[in-house]
């Protein structure tokens, strides 16, 4: 009864559920092992792998450890789903966010979603979308959670099969591959072959290699360049599974380290450059009838500068002293000199450059690598890389010609770069490098390395760019 006297209708009212989408959950509070079986779905023999993470991985940080385990290449997007109906809901990549691909309804960012939220409880599900073209769709399940206390390890477990070649159509794609890679009467037989290359086993897997991968992984997350530096955009375009030897030199390239040792440096890089500048000064050095620097000054040069009295000619003329020659071509392509009505003068640019060695110094870190063909700059990233890790001159060209092969460069008759012709590709560094002497020659330096601590921090301060 009501204090008016009138009697109140009750009624049951039902429970209703609460939804708690994944993205809600707190997350553990101590760090677990979390071992995870993912497969891929509608292939069938089927293709799987266990593997071992911590539990409390963002899940961008999960992904280039599934491309690792499964064998993918990362050339292509990606995106989660977390959670059963009503409850489940989808991660994006921040650049599929960023870049408008993601249904605004839906932008939940992978970077701000824990797995631990995702799976809390062994046998929930999370399902991994790749390459939207193809539709290659991963099911991960939590089988089992280990909170020992003890510091847990990323490590691939078990597996079966070896992960499809890229771009080959997805499940049923794959599946028509598979039939005409096995049907050698079949007319797509050869060319089929040829594509997926004749390492291709469909059953092989080995948990070796996969772990071998993984701990390439662990050191360009811990050793990697700056995240929006060009060699992060070069190395991004690096399968690290075909290039194992350039990304082993990440934990010895320093890239992540305090710099010491600045100063001595920037004098040294600079050195050659603004010399020449100081001796062209503001009124320039007038030029022989054939075009080139006066005996004199190709003299004071030999006398001078840091290594130019090394080559074996004794002649003062410009064209029998190659390093003269080389600093005043390198001079112009920097931008600093110029000839003008019979002389070699400064640019405003030089000019400014001439007493200046931050300002110089600042110059040779955006202009190298040095190169006017794609191919030549990419090689000298690579010299560059090497440099800083202090590789020695067979270790260098070893690397560079992996590198290449893994960006695609090919001969023009379709075979890898070989070590030999690596000198050509990427010469516009190399000699430069060489000439100002921040890496010694490679046949002084073949089995050791040589190169000057000075030399490594200006390769370290160019790669972080």
């Amino acid at each position: 009864m009501t204090a008016s006297g009138k009697r109140r209708h009750l009624s049951v009212v039902p429970d209703v559920p609460m939804i708690v989408r994944p993205s809600a959950r707190r997350g553990r509070r101590d760090v677990a092992s979390y071992h995870l079986r993912i497969e891929l779905d509608e292939v069938t023999p089927p293709i799987w792998r266990q593997f071992v993470v911590p539990s409390n991985l963002f899940l961008h940080e999960l992904h280039p450890i599934v491309q690792t385990v499964m064998g993918w290449q990362d050339s292509h997007l990606h995106s989660w789903v977390g959670g059963e109906p009503p409850a489940s809901e989808r991660y994006e990549m921040r650049e599929s966010i960023d870049e408008g691909f993601a249904d605004e309804d839906d932008e939940l960012c992978e970077d701000a979603v824990r797995l631990d939220q995702v799976l809390a409880e062994p046998g929930e599900l999370l399902s991994y979308l790749y390459d939207f073209g193809d539709g290659w769709d991963h099911t991960i399940v939590l089988e089992r959670i280990d909170a020992d206390g003890s510091a847990p390890t990323i490590a691939c477990v078990a597996g079966a099969r070896a992960c499809p070649p890229e771009d080959c159509g997805g499940p049923g794609g794959y599946t028509d591959l598979l039939k005409v890679l096995a049907t050698p009467s079949h007319p797509g037989h050869h060319d089929a072959g040829a594509w997926v290359g004749p390492g291709f086993a469909p059953e092989s897997f080995g948990v070796d290699v996969v772990n071998r991968n993984l701990r390439l992984e662990a050191v360009i997350r811990d050793h990697g360049p700056v995240t929006d530096s060009k060699l992060a955009d070069l190395l991004r375009r690096i399968p690290h599974q075909a290039a194992p030897h350039v990304f082993s030199l990440l934990e010895h390239a320093g890239l992540t380290d305090r710099r010491v040792g600045i100063e001595a440096a920037q004098d040294m890089a600079t050195r050659h450059l603004r010399w020449f500048l100081q001796r062209i000064g503001p009124d320039g050095i007038t030029l022989t009838q054939a075009g080139y620097l006066p005996p004199v000054v190709v003299a004071e040069m030999r006398q001078t500068l840091p290594g130019f009295d090394e080559w074996p000619a004794t002649s003062n003329r410009e064209t029998d002293q190659r390093p003269v020659h080389l600093l005043r071509e390198y001079a112009k392509t920097l931008g600093l000199v110029r000839k003008y009505k019979g002389k070699l003068v400064r640019t405003n640019l030089g000019s400014s450059m001439a007493g200046d060695v931050v300002k110089m110094w600042r110059h040779l870190l955006e202009r190298l690598p040095l190169g006017t063909d794609q191919v030549e700059r990419e090689a000298g990233y690579l010299v560059l890389f090497t440099l800083a890790a202090g590789t020695s001159s067979d270790e260098r060209r070893d690397a560079i010609a992996e590198g290449l092969a893994a960006l695609g460069w090919r001969t023009s008759d379709g075979t890898v770069v070989g070590r030999e012709e690596l000198f050509w590709i990427a010469r516009p560094t190399i000699t430069f490098l060489e000439l100002i002497g921040a890496m010694v020659e490679g046949y002084r330096q073949r089995d050791q390395p040589m190169d000057p601590q000075w030399g490594r921090l200006f390769a370290q301060m160019v790669l972080s760019m």
